[in-house]
């Protein structure tokens, strides 16, 4: 039938641009970007406990420099301590007042250039780690940092040959291979970013945004090596749910539903608000299990914890209208082109249907 069709594709679709995407290096991501889940709650608990620890460092560092308001290190450490508490605006001007003070030191302008990379001043941060590298030229830090930086505006040559001016200092930093791997993944050079993501888990056992890119790379193959990537991923960070629902969509793409199904019943366990997951398991057992009142109980919890979830409307309005509701069918394929007017298909939906319930 050619709604749950788009159904199904749409997931799909979404695998093969989650599997060639280079994820997870600039800035955080994840599945559930408009809902706080359970992990996010207790990230906040922690942040809290986080700021009670740093607030009497920052009144110390505060106290030296009402003594001593020339002292360039004491700008420095608040400001980095500033930066870990998140206070950016009051961290930028501390770490500039730094260099000012003092501009002979190499990890005050690295410093600052991470505050500046973090806030979008890109031209500034490029400057700063450029001078930061000048003082010290085995600042490796700097180095993978500013190749960072030429990574993330497309500037691949240029962002190897500081990895590999890194990797000249110190062969053995992981993060080096990863972000070759991450260079070489948007390159759609699938072999030589297995290659360089596989010597960063030889170097650092414990490194998993590298089992994640292992596992979708692999995955972008169809090779189910990606399960035991995943696997490597869970076993080192099992309260993390971004693995999981990485070998999910490798099951489900591999058309093993019910290893689908439990795996993304296991994330779930995890955090009982993400609402892909949710949104998955509607997909299978509309698609591939013709079982629309489950389908239709999954659908609604992913649309509890995202109500501009349009996707979830549209698979809930195939569901009423598997199961004879045409009118809770209409209602919501208009609210999910409502939500998003590109999302044609709920539009086209919609059409069809009227034409036919007015016949």
């Amino acid at each position: 039938m050619k709604f749950t069709h788009n159904l199904q594709f749409t997931i799909y679709d979404l695998y093969f641009a989650v599997c060639f995407l280079a994820v997870g290096i600039l800035f955080a991501s994840c599945h559930n970007s408009n809902t706080k889940s359970n992990q996010a709650v207790r990230a906040d608990s922690a942040l809290k406990s986080h700021v009670d620890t740093i607030a009497p460092k920052i009144n110390y560092y505060t106290s030296i420099i009402t003594s001593h308001p020339k002292d360039a290190n004491a700008y420095w450490n608040r400001g980095k301590l500033e930066m870990l508490n998140k206070s950016l605006a009051p961290a930028l001007s501390d770490l500039s007042k730094a260099v000012v003070l003092d501009s002979t030191k190499s990890e005050y302008f690295y410093s600052l250039a991470d505050i500046d990379f973090l806030t979008g001043h890109t031209h500034e941060a490029r400057d700063a780690f450029e001078t930061s590298i000048r003082l010290n030229p085995r600042n490796t830090d700097a180095m993978l940092k500013l190749a960072e930086l030429y990574f993330y505006v497309k500037k691949y040559l240029e962002a190897v040959d500081l990895i590999n001016k890194a990797l000249k200092v110190n062969p053995y930093i992981a993060r080096g291979y990863f972000l070759k791997g991450m260079i070489y993944t948007e390159k759609h050079d699938t072999a030589k970013a297995i290659s360089s993501m596989q010597t960063a888990v030889e170097q650092d056992p414990n490194y998993f945004d590298a089992y994640i890119q292992l596992g979708l790379l692999f995955a972008s193959k169809g090779n189910s090596l990606a399960l035991s990537y995943y696997d490597d991923a869970i076993h080192l960070q099992p309260n993390n749910p971004e693995a999981y629902y990485d070998k999910g969509m490798f099951y489900q793409f591999g058309q093993d539903y019910d290893d689908a199904i439990k795996t993304y019943r296991e994330l779930l366990q995890i955090d009982s608000l993400y609402k892909n997951a949710y949104y998955n398991l509607g997909v299978i057992y509309n698609v591939n299990k013709s079982d629309y009142a489950t389908s239709l109980d999954f659908f609604n919890k992913a649309i509890r914890c995202d109500t501009a979830y349009f996707m979830a409307y549209y698979g809930r309005a195939n569901c009423y209208e598997m199961l004879n509701q045409p009118d809770k069918a209409l209602t919501d394929y208009a609210h999910a082109y409502r939500i998003n007017p590109k999302f044609q298909a709920a539009e086209v939906a919609y059409l069809q249907l009227k034409l036919k319930t007015h016949k």
